[in-house]
């Protein structure tokens, strides 16, 4: 079975590959030194309907390169950390377009079930990457700021 992420929002965010970290060869080409610089995150807008448990009209799935996210992992290694952090800046970032973000995750054919768990934080609330360590089937609800 396969895992997946998404990400919604009130209005439109970026998308494309981030985190990577490539370098000019000598021969013109661009590479990776190491692993950590090749692993990444690529957002993409939803382009087949809408997943139950996200409320706002911009949806996006959020895949992770070389490593993953953690979800049911008590340790993660070096390639999940880098994909973490970037996830946790784009975020971030992300939080300066829409003034509230879900990330949601859940295994392929449980989209549509109910959350199992709703965790909701400010964007001063979260402080590090892996609060962004969800479990099956939860969502993290992340405010710009609280009214």
């Amino acid at each position: 079975m396969t895992q997946f992420y998404y990400l919604s929002a009130k209005q439109p965010l970026d998308t494309g590959t981030f985190g990577e970290v490539k370098k000019l060869s000598n021969k013109g080409h661009y590479t990776f030194e190491t692993a950590v610089d090749e692993a990444s995150i690529t957002i993409e807008k939803l382009q087949d309907g809408t997943v139950p448990n996200l409320s706002y009209p911009y949806q996006y799935e959020v895949m992770a390169h070389l490593g993953d996210f953690g979800v049911n992992k008590d340790h993660i290694n070096e390639l999940d950390r880098k994909c973490l952090q970037t996830l946790f800046h784009y975020l971030k970032a992300a939080l300066d377009k829409s003034f509230i973000l879900e990330f949601y995750t859940a295994w392929a054919g449980e989209e549509e079930l109910e959350a199992a768990e709703v965790k909701e934080l400010t964007m001063d609330e979260l402080a590090a990457p892996d609060q962004l360590k969800l479990k099956n089937r939860s969502k993290l609800v992340i405010y710009r700021q609280r009214y």
